[in-house]
């Protein structure tokens, strides 16, 4: 092992990976988040049918004071481990080894601090019991987040790809029992556990196979200084992204919590597109941040983005009505009410995705932690006003509200750092297409014919993506040209 004032006094060892990002690269991160998304639906669907929307709501409320916990952990800690990997490989895993440890230490007495919070709250003993033991599932996280984070950095996206099967299939069993045994809350809890702890014994195996035979590390102080803002970024957006559900919990009951979070479940899965195209560009982009090359590769990657944002937007709003009662049943029709406002954020998320990528990869992360505690005061503050008024209609509106304070404060640091902000490539005119097709859905619901109509705005969309060209820019963009040694 090498300590850590080395890293200022040799030179760093370039990743031997250090490509362009290749259509490949992309391909396989999207891939990796559609099969974790694709199992998670499937995990979360058999759990919402057997559960009801009154139990699921606690699962749902379970599930998001676990991601709290992830998150004032380390979990942020994924994105700094892939930008430091892919400037010198020695670095992440050395990195990866201390911050697994960090992790585990936090992680204890945070879930403590947690649990003592619900308590005072007066939150019923299966909430507290439920907590205490989905949190277990924290320990083999911190390995296998650790061990993608990595794996990210140095361009082994089919181990990164195994990893999210393994977890997912444990999912996907955990939930066949659930089913066949018609068990409860505590099926649901023990297979988040068992396959966080498989998803781990995975990452381990990738972990040994692909370290290098020496590791940077960093003194503790240093090591705190540099990654710290990761997770102070992390647990600040993940509690303005996720609070609304703790105040639903406690505002509006757990019914509306449960018909909220199968709609935000849903809207989670839009993510996996932005996913895989900008963490294919992160390690690029880390070398060479503020070239016009990735500049421009961004732009593309924007444009490309925004219109597959106007094309969920456009399924959405035809297909999940049919799509909630056929998976969940009459039961859940609300939450495709809830599914139509929210998917709205799609289109401002994905822009904000890729300003903060770009922050990212020019070494900006403190500014997330500024913008991200503006969202959450916006976010809190309109939760505890409106839901008592309208329920989870107040949350999916104030969604919307927050991603876009988000994008005016991105859109200022962006132009203070670089001097220009990156505009989607195509915006203006994919934009108008978008806008006269949403209009002729709208008039489809009106007249009796959301299906047939909503159905021809969508083909027509993805013609016109076709015939702009847009595809073919994008994969034109992921080239495979090395990039050239400083």
């Amino acid at each position: 092992m090498i300590s850590a004032p080395l890293i200022t006094e040799m030179s760093v060892q370039a990743n031997p990976a250090a490509l362009a990002p290749k259509i490949s690269h992309a391909a396989l991160l999207v891939t990796s988040q559609v099969v974790k998304w694709s199992l998670r639906l499937v995990f979360v669907v058999i759990v919402a049918r057997a559960l009801g929307p009154q139990q699921f709501g606690v699962y749902a409320l379970l599930f998001a004071l676990i991601e709290f916990l992830a998150v004032a952990s380390g979990s942020g800690y994924a994105d700094y481990l892939t930008r430091e990997a892919a400037k010198d490989a020695r670095v992440g895993w050395g990195l990866a080894f201390q911050l697994v440890w960090l992790r585990v230490a936090v992680a204890i007495p945070v879930a403590a601090i947690e649990i003592g919070i619900l308590s005072v709250m007066r939150y019923p003993r299966p909430v507290l019991a439920g907590t205490t033991w989905m949190a277990l599932s924290l320990i083999p996280r911190s390995l296998s987040e650790a061990v993608q984070g990595v794996l990210r950095g140095i361009h082994q996206y089919v181990s990164y790809l195994v990893i999210e099967i393994v977890l997912g299939g444990g999912l996907v069993a955990g939930a066949g029992l659930l089913f066949l045994r018609r068990g409860g809350l505590g099926i649901v809890i023990a297979t988040e556990v068992v396959a966080a702890a498989a998803a781990s014994l995975a990452a381990l195996v990738f972990g040994l196979k692909y370290k290098t035979r020496e590791a940077i590390w960093l003194k503790g102080s240093q090591l705190i200084k540099t990654s710290g803002v990761f997770n102070a970024y992390s647990f600040i957006a993940s509690l303005y992204d996720r609070f609304d559900v703790v105040l639903l919990s406690k505002l509006a009951g757990d019914y509306a919590t449960g018909i909220y979070s199968v709609a935000y479940r849903a809207l989670g899965m839009t993510q996996i597109v932005a996913y895989g195209v900008l963490y294919s560009l992160l390690p690029a982009l880390s070398r060479s941040a503020g070239s016009v090359k990735e500049r421009r590769r961004l732009e593309k990657a924007m444009g490309l983005l925004l219109s597959a944002a106007f094309f969920v937007v456009l399924a959405t709003m035809a297909f999940a009505g049919p799509a909630v009662r056929l998976l969940l049943g009459a039961q859940y029709a609300e939450s495709a009410d809830a599914l139509k406002i929210l998917i709205w954020a799609v289109v401002l998320r994905y822009i904000n995705y890729a300003l903060n990528i770009a922050l990212l990869a020019a070494g900006r992360e403190r500014v997330f932690v500024r913008t991200s505690l503006v969202c959450l005061a916006v976010n809190f503050i309109g939760n505890l006003v409106f839901i008592p008024m309208y329920s989870w209609r107040a949350a999916a509106v104030l969604t919307i509200a927050t991603e876009l304070v988000l994008l005016g404060q991105n859109l200022y640091w962006i132009r203070r750092t670089a001097g220009e902000v990156a505009v989607p490539w195509g915006m203006a005119r994919t934009s108008l297409v978008f806008v006269a097709l949403s209009g002729i859905s709208f008039a489809g619901g009106y007249f009796g014919l959301p299906l047939v109509l909503g159905s021809a705005c969508l083909v027509t969309f993805a013609g016109y993506l076709y015939g702009s060209g847009m595809i073919m820019e994008f994969a034109t963009a992921w080239g495979a040209e090395r990039i050239p040694a400083d």
